[in-house]
């Protein structure tokens, strides 16, 4: 059956309203504010309502797992290079633990690169000198103080309505750990302070609306050791949240650090079809 011309124009004209509702929809679940913290040494026993309430009510409010892993050998420097590149030292990924201000830069893209392909102002606050091996070109501000990285963040995040993706690292937990033990009293005790200073930054992140927010660590320990190949050394949480993106996809999955960054491809460059492993939750 022939249709006549003038019903051509009906169905184009109504093809045209909805592509535009649905380019609308999906403009309006855009994720353009980004915070991911990464809590040097947190181990995931260490989260629970006392010691931590703010990670506490995140875990509650998004997915979680507590059970991720680390890099082997799970160091700080070797961690964060696989969370940022998405590769571990076994693929060829950082393998040495120490670096300073001088030596060479990371040579893979990483999450600061995709995160500018979106459109993205980029911020990257950490409180270990090593932790500069990570600062490339698509890294807009960065700021290394052992003290004040919070601070930095929040003021990061004041400066500017436009979309922002900000990467923060705290320490405290890892002088911590080796003296007093890996989920001591004081080791719960810094932890309660750590939590406490991240609150503010996580309402103000949670106010502009459009939000993805990452709780996670680089690596764990036991007793008054860690680095080892011990089965504690290696543990860490992921907790995510989102106000306007679905997660539940993300709950149980079987996260290992260099899943980060294509975790963060897939939330903001939707685009990106990329399988992640799931497993029942723990």
């Amino acid at each position: 059956m022939k249709i006549k011309k003038r019903y051509w124009v009906v169905y184009l004209l109504i093809g045209f309203i909805i592509g535009s509702v649905t380019s609308g929809l999906s403009f309006a679940n855009e994720v353009s504010t980004v915070l991911i913290v990464s809590i040097d040494a947190l181990h995931p026993k260490a989260i629970d309502p006392k010691a931590s309430a703010n990670i506490q009510r995140l875990l509650e409010q998004g997915v979680y797992t507590l059970d991720g892993f680390s890099t082997n050998p799970p160091l700080t420097l070797l961690s964060h290079a696989a969370m940022f590149s998405g590769i571990g030292p076994e693929k060829g990924g950082r393998a040495d633990n120490t670096w300073q201000s001088g030596q060479p830069e990371i040579k893979e893209k990483t999450i600061f690169n995709d995160a500018k392909t979106k459109g993205f102002s980029t911020g990257f606050f950490y409180s270990k000198e090593k932790l500069g091996y990570l600062v490339n070109q698509a890294v807009d501000q960065h700021k290394l103080d052992s003290d004040f990285s919070v601070d930095n963040a929040m003021a990061f995040f004041k400066a500017s309505e436009q979309k922002q993706f900000c990467f923060l690292h705290i320490s405290g937990l890892d002088r911590t750990g080796p003296v007093e033990g890996w989920l001591s009293p004081g080791y719960m005790e810094e932890l309660f302070f750590i939590d406490e200073s991240i609150a503010p930054l996580i309402e103000m992140v949670k106010s502009k609306g459009s939000y993805l927010i990452l709780i996670t660590s680089d690596h764990a320990g036991h007793e008054t050791i860690h680095g080892s190949d011990h089965p504690d050394d290696a543990k860490l949480p992921l907790i995510m949240v989102s106000d306007v993106i679905n997660l539940t996809k993300y709950q149980g999955i079987q996260y290992r650090v260099t899943q980060l960054k294509p975790i963060l491809e897939s939330v903001l460059l939707p685009q990106n079809n990329i399988k992640i492993e799931k497993v029942p939750v723990k």
